[in-house]
């Protein structure tokens, strides 16, 4: 950046091999019912020793349920 050329426009960024761009998440139907029977497990086993931490990995369950 500098006084006569302004800002400069930084080259297209180009992703790595193994990269992908953002998609939103999509189950599918077989898997959706698999993840939302064990979805009902994991909530009474996380019940059962009264973890409340186990939050955070019930809230993914029921993105993906």
């Amino acid at each position: 950046i500098d006084y006569e050329t302004g800002i400069i426009c930084p080259p297209d960024f180009k992703l790595g091999r193994w990269e992908r761009q953002s998609i939103p998440l999509r189950v599918s139907e077989h898997y959706e019912n698999l993840f939302t029977e064990f979805k009902v497990y994991f909530e009474q086993e996380m019940d059962a020793i009264g973890d409340d931490t186990l939050e955070q990995e019930l809230e993914i369950l029921e993105k993906l349920d």
